[in-house]
């Protein structure tokens, strides 16, 4: 059996929806997201929405109402961003957003740079395994035996489309990525930016649409901007005055369009800090576009062919039915039970879960327990399959469970993944095992077995994916 990654040798030009992708944008080695992602996919020939007026209407009745990029030759303009490699080591963080918080450690040195203003963010791609980790209102400790405090944190593997689960925040209010929507003066400097850009507006809608996550307005007109919509500037809008950076920044416009991403300032795009790079006389030229010159597009549906995560309530937050079985897994169980923070025999607030406040706990007891759930796939998939988990144990004998999914093909082939529970007493951690079985899957059965004589085996965010692990940092157990 081969471990299963989901490949970064994207081919240079795909088709998805009648539309031609771009390569994705890359940053030390790693694709930005795949090629079919919202924010790589363009939106030149999507339909307008058929509120659109009312939207851009609105939009200027409550704020500024020509584009502002906001990054330039200041310092202490844009959002600034580094790299690290896998060697850079893991510090602690600490979230007072913690229950939308992808828990630490995170790969942040001390000397990260710290974006000006209030949002303080920090943004930094590990290029070894392609992640990237984003922090709001992050701020040093002094130590890294202590690390880092922010508000809130999200991980994104970028090799995938998941996104956050639903109601869920990130870095950004909106729940979305801030890197991938950031102007780079590289992009900028070679004529082609060829994904969707950032933008902020002063008064949005307690809403949010594909690919938002999570709104930040207790707004709630039909006309008021809901997170995730989508802008593009108007093929009619004349911008042949315009070159160099400008230009190419608002060819991306008309391609890629905007993606609402913050409440902020209105028309104010996002750009990277790079004072060396810019240049004001250039950037400033496209403060003379009005908002009037823009339009909101029906946004591309989520992409079809990356299904991703296939189980239902992998992170145990949805309600047991009998307090003991989580939502839409059967149990064949004595003393083992979905457990939340604040309802855990060790006491309230105790953190029992590795993201989100519930997990699934397996009480040592020597039996034969077993967590069960079957995925049916119409249509058929055809591809890899990934099996994931983050697994917890306290005084867990070896050998003591596992994790099986067993593919069955249309014909009725079989093959199964079997991710084995690590031994010893261990923190949360992440485990994943992969396989393209060569045939098309119509059922997916998902067993976790345990036979454990004493001690806790811990689960959180159990996933079976098509493709890509979800998992932050996939590893092999």
């Amino acid at each position: 059996m081969r471990a299963f990654r989901l490949s970064l040798a994207l081919c240079a030009v795909v088709a998805v929806f009648g539309v031609t992708l771009a390569a994705p944008p890359s940053i030390g080695g790693c694709q930005i997201f795949p090629s079919n992602n919202a924010w790589n996919t363009p939106v030149d020939t999507a339909e307008v929405h058929p509120n659109s007026a009312n939207y851009i209407a609105n939009i200027n009745a409550n704020g500024g109402d020509y584009v502002h990029p906001d990054f330039g030759e200041d310092p202490s303009y844009g959002i600034p961003w580094t790299t690290v490699t896998s060697s850079q080591p893991l510090v602690p963080i600490s979230f007072y957003y913690t229950d939308e918080s992808d828990p630490g450690p995170y790969p942040i040195p001390s000397n990260a740079p710290v974006e000006s203003g209030s949002d303080h963010h920090v943004l930094i791609v590990e290029t070894t395994n392609c992640v990237l980790y984003e922090v709001y209102d992050a701020e040093y400790t002094g130590s890294d035996t202590t690390g880092w405090e922010a508000g809130s944190g999200a991980v994104w593997p970028l090799g995938s489309n998941d996104l956050r689960p639903d109601g869920w925040t990130s870095a950004d209010a909106a729940g979305l990525p801030i890197l991938p929507g950031l102007a780079r003066c590289d992009e900028a400097e070679s004529g082609t930016i060829d994904h969707a850009l950032r933008v902020t507006f002063s008064e949005t809608q307690r809403a949010y649409i594909y690919p938002a996550t999570h709104f930040a307005s207790s707004e709630t007109g039909a006309n008021y901007p809901p997170m995730g919509l989508r802008l593009r500037l108007k093929a009619s809008y004349n911008i042949s005055h315009l070159d160099g950076q400008a230009l190419a920044i608002a060819q991306a416009l008309k391609k890629y369009g905007m993606i609402v991403a913050d409440n902020g300032s209105n028309w104010f795009i996002s750009g990277e800090t790079n004072p060396g790079c810019w240049d004001d006389d250039d950037l400033n030229r496209l403060k003379d576009i009005p908002g009037t010159a823009f339009e909101v597009v029906v946004s591309p549906p989520p992409p079809s062919d990356v299904p991703g995560d296939l189980l239902k309530n992998g992170g145990f937050e949805a309600a047991s039915p009998n307090g003991k079985t989580p939502a839409y897994w059967t149990r064949d169980a004595q003393k083992d039970k979905q457990v939340c923070n604040t309802e855990d025999a060790l006491g309230p607030d105790v953190i029992v879960a590795q993201a989100g406040n519930c997990a699934y706990r397996f009480k040592g007891n020597g039996t034969n327990d077993k967590l069960k759930q079957t995925i049916k796939l119409s249509p058929a998939l055809a591809g890899g399959v990934t099996v994931s988990a983050y697994i917890k144990t306290e005084a867990n004998p070896a050998g003591s469970g596992k994790i099986k999914a067993k593919l069955i093909g249309t014909g009725g082939e079989t093959e199964t993944l079997s991710l084995d529970f690590p031994s010893g007493t261990l923190d949360w951690a992440p485990y994943s095992v992969g396989q393209d079985p060569g045939f098309a899957i119509a059922k997916v059965k998902v067993k976790v077995k345990t036979t454990a004589g004493s001690g806790f085996v811990w689960l959180d965010t159990v996933s079976v994916v098509a493709g890509a692990s979800r998992l932050p940092v996939p590893a092999a157990p």
